[in-house]
């Protein structure tokens, strides 16, 4: 399917094949990234970028880099400090982890267990009716051996559901062994074990020899008419927004208003009227 996609835009435009062939395949495909995505598509980890970097669009240049620099410091140095003092109190999964362990062994207090397996590794657990619930309950298939549940959770999130967690307690497992290591704190450490260097004085910089970048007229902050969008726009969803045609939203005619559509109305209404007079005079007279 993946060569199927690439042949058609290699016929369109065989520049965009060259400039995807100078990216490693495992960058940016889910068939060669041997399962580091779990299959996810997508992420919001441009939403996690806007949240760091809130307020620091329509400033100059140099300002919002500064920004970034400092701000993205400041995020560093308080989560490696926090991760650092859950790991000396002997926590071993992130916050966001527990907290879903918590709340998933709440829920496997509720369900029945039966068992497949001499073994003890595939199971059908079945929900217990809810009586805040309008569904019936369900019935999930376990197999331990190849980290699977029928409810999909598990593969997703490389996180015992409630249905893994009775089905290891029903045969005495260990349930942290299904647990995926990215969720431990060390692993959670790493990201922010790495420090950002001290900027030293300009005078110690050497001397820039590079491209001269100039702020957007477009983006600068007027003191007159609608507010402007803080949204960070890409390629995909950037708009022309001083060359717009005006549309009038009585007509849906392009060149005037809804406002200057009453005032035309009201000078074509002058004008049959004047015709008519002229024409009712010489009849007449």
């Amino acid at each position: 399917m993946l060569f199927y996609y690439y042949n058609i835009v290699r016929e369109e435009n065989p520049g965009a094949t060259q400039w995807l062939d100078d990216i490693p395949r495992e960058k940016w495909t889910l068939a060669w990234d041997n399962g580091k995505r779990w299959g996810h598509m997508t992420t919001n980890l441009v939403d996690s970028i806007n949240y760091v970097l809130k307020k620091t669009r329509n400033i100059p240049i140099s300002s919002m880099v500064m920004a970034t620099y400092t701000r993205c410091n400041k995020f560093f140095t308080y989560r490696g400090r926090q991760v650092e003092a859950m790991m000396v109190v002997g926590h071993v999964y992130s916050k966001v982890a527990a907290k879903a362990l918590e709340d998933e062994q709440s829920k496997a207090n509720t369900h029945t267990v039966f068992s497949f397996d001499r073994r003890n590794t595939r199971f059908l657990v079945e929900e217990r009716q809810n009586p805040r619930k309008v569904q019936s309950p369900s019935r999930f298939a376990v197999r331990l051996d190849e980290s699977w549940c029928d409810y999909g959770k598990f593969q997703k999130l490389h996180l015992p559901c409630s249905h893994v967690l009775v089905a290891c307690k029903y045969a005495y497992h260990d349930f942290a062994r299904y647990i995926s290591h990215v969720y431990t704190l060390q692993q959670v450490f790493h990201v922010y074990e790495r420090l950002f260097g001290e900027l030293i004085n300009e005078e110690y910089w050497p001397a820039y020899t590079g491209q001269i970048l100039c702020p957007s007229p477009y983006m600068k902050i007027t003191s007159k008419g609608r507010p402007k969008s803080s949204q960070i726009r890409t390629d995909m969803d950037i708009r022309e927004q001083h060359d717009q045609t005006k549309k009038c939203s009585y007509c849906q005619t392009l060149g005037h208003t809804k406002r200057m559509y009453s005032t035309l109305l009201d000078c074509a209404l002058l004008v049959t009227n004047y015709v008519s007079f002229c024409t009712n005079y010489l009849m007449y007279h």
